[in-house]
């Protein structure tokens, strides 16, 4: 029997057998009854926030290699963004952090942030 063909596949053997392309399983648990955890972070992601740190700072709050900031975005659960060099808040020498998540996500990642500061600040 000759070889089978798809479009970007080909079976060299009879089409008794045939991929399903893997997809994710969704809980039937959620608001509305869509799936709860990947329906959950869409909606998570229409908040955020964006404030201004001081640019001496934002090597505090990134850290060696962006260690403090992918801990910080891991614990919260919210995504942290920085402005580029040079783009600051207009009228200051601030830049400017926008963080997306959920209210509580928000907040636990602004605090983070604030904390981070204020103990470097401190000492």
């Amino acid at each position: 029997m000759p070889p089978f063909f798809l479009p970007g596949v080909s079976f060299s053997t009879s089409p008794y057998g045939y991929m399903v392309p893997s997809v994710g399983i969704l809980s039937q648990n959620g608001q509305n009854g869509a799936g709860g955890k990947f329906q959950n972070q869409k909606e998570d992601r229409s908040n955020s926030l964006t404030f201004g740190v001081a640019d001496e700072h934002i090597g505090l709050v990134v850290g060696r290699g962006g260690r403090n900031i992918m801990e910080m975005s891991q614990a919260s659960g919210a995504r942290i963004k920085i402005s580029d060099r040079g783009d600051y808040i207009p009228g200051t020498s601030d830049r400017k952090i926008t963080i997306t998540g959920s209210q509580a996500a928000i907040h636990r990642a602004e605090n983070m942030i604030q904390d981070k500061i204020a103990y470097a600040s401190e000492n």
